[in-house]
């Protein structure tokens, strides 16, 4: 099948409950789905911040007993839960022998307004800026972390700080079946990887938040996914399936401009 975007005008390219010490939690923040196995995901080492956990015993196990700068936690208000241990400042983040296994920088900081102060991945303006050839904040949280990691604010008041965690997958998502994509999608297999999105649309309302309807040469209507950046269109998908942020795609509705992720077919 072959799309109307021709050629492919790019935007840019991709050039690379609260705390709990047994967070059991399956919510995932996305619509009960889990990273998809097309969606790639965490690439953290096991028991490092930021890696997947459901109990607080399963972070920092390399690291001695007494000498991490704080208590270890399963954060559970991130799917898939998110390992990290308490701080009282930057420097205390990273501090014990094999608690760190990369360069990645961290930051101490409040999350979601909570009291406790904890590390997490940090995708600050300085340090996105200390990566060679990086795009944007987002394309960091991805190399650094994972395909499935957004930046955002800590939501730590007047503590706020930018960091790293997993976000909401959605439209454009990689797939491998429909189980794979957020509550209203399917997954659209023609595409390599795998595509979540809603084929049938007539007009960009029939297509969600952060989407829009297109054209493609075989007569059919497909949401995709709407982008400002490529780092939005390799969001939650594999290397070397990453979509492609265009700006000429053929809309459904008259007067709809911007662009869209297309994915590889």
């Amino acid at each position: 099948m072959t799309l109307k975007i021709s050629p492919l005008l790019i935007v840019g390219l991709f050039s690379l409950p609260l705390l709990s010490v047994s967070c059991g939690k399956d919510d995932d923040g996305n619509g009960g789905v889990v990273a998809a196995a097309g969606a790639g995901g965490n690439i953290i080492a096991p028991g490092q911040t930021g890696s997947t956990c459901k109990l607080a015993t399963e972070c920092f196990a390399d690291v001695a007993k007494g000498a991490l700068q704080g208590d270890a936690l399963c954060l559970d208000r991130v799917r898939g839960g998110y390992c990290t241990h308490t701080c009282t400042q930057d420097s205390q983040c990273c501090a014990a022998p094999g608690e760190c296994k990369t360069a990645h920088a961290e930051v101490c900081s409040p999350f979601e307004s909570a009291d406790t102060m904890m590390c997490l991945l940090s995708c600050e303006k300085a340090d996105v800026e200390l990566a060679p050839g990086m795009i944007d904040d987002q394309a960091y949280c991805q190399r650094f972390a994972g395909s499935d990691f957004s930046c955002r604010s800590s939501g730590g008041g007047n503590q706020n700080r930018k960091v790293c965690v997993p976000g909401d997958c959605g439209a454009g998502a990689g797939c491998a079946a429909d189980g794979d994509c957020a509550s209203g999608l399917s997954c659209i297999t023609t595409f390599k990887g795998g595509y979540c999105g809603r084929q049938g649309c007539k007009v960009n309302a029939d297509c969600g938040k952060d989407s829009a309807c297109i054209v493609a040469d075989d007569g059919k209507n497909y949401c995709f996914k709407t982008c400002q950046a490529p780092s939005d269109c390799s969001f939650c998908r594999r290397d070397g399936f990453y979509a492609t942020c265009a700006n000429n795609a053929v809309f459904a509705e008259t007067g709809t401009v911007g662009s869209v992720c297309v994915p590889p077919i």
